[in-house]
C-alpha cells in the first residue's frame, strides 16, 4: 500500500457510517464502469466460490467492527 493510499484509508475510517457507505458506493460504481467482461466473469466466479465457502462453513465471516479495529491497528 502506498503512503497516499494508507492516508486515504485512515481518513476514510474517520467518516460517519453514512459517509463511508457513500464513498464505497462511489468507488464501486467507478470500479464496475472500468471492469472488462473478462474481469467481471472472474469476479463472478470468485463471488460464487466465496459464497459456497461461507455457506458450507469452510470459512467464517468477520464482523465489520473487528475488521475496522484490525485496520486501525495496521494503519496506526
Amino acid at each position: 500500500m502506498t503512503a497516499q493510499l494508507a492516508e486515504l484509508a485512515r481518513a476514510a475510517l474517520t467518516l460517519s457510517p453514512e459517509a463511508k457507505l457513500s464513498l464505497a458506493e462511489q468507488l464501486m460504481a467507478v470500479a464496475v464502469a472500468e471492469t472488462s467482461p473478462e474481469h467481471e466473469a472472474a469476479w463472478q466466479t470468485g463471488v460464487q466460490r466465496r459464497r459456497e465457502e461461507v455457506l458450507s462453513g469452510r470459512v467464517q465471516l468477520v464482523p465489520g467492527n473487528e475488521v475496522e479495529r484490525s485496520l486501525d491497528r495496521l494503519l496506526g
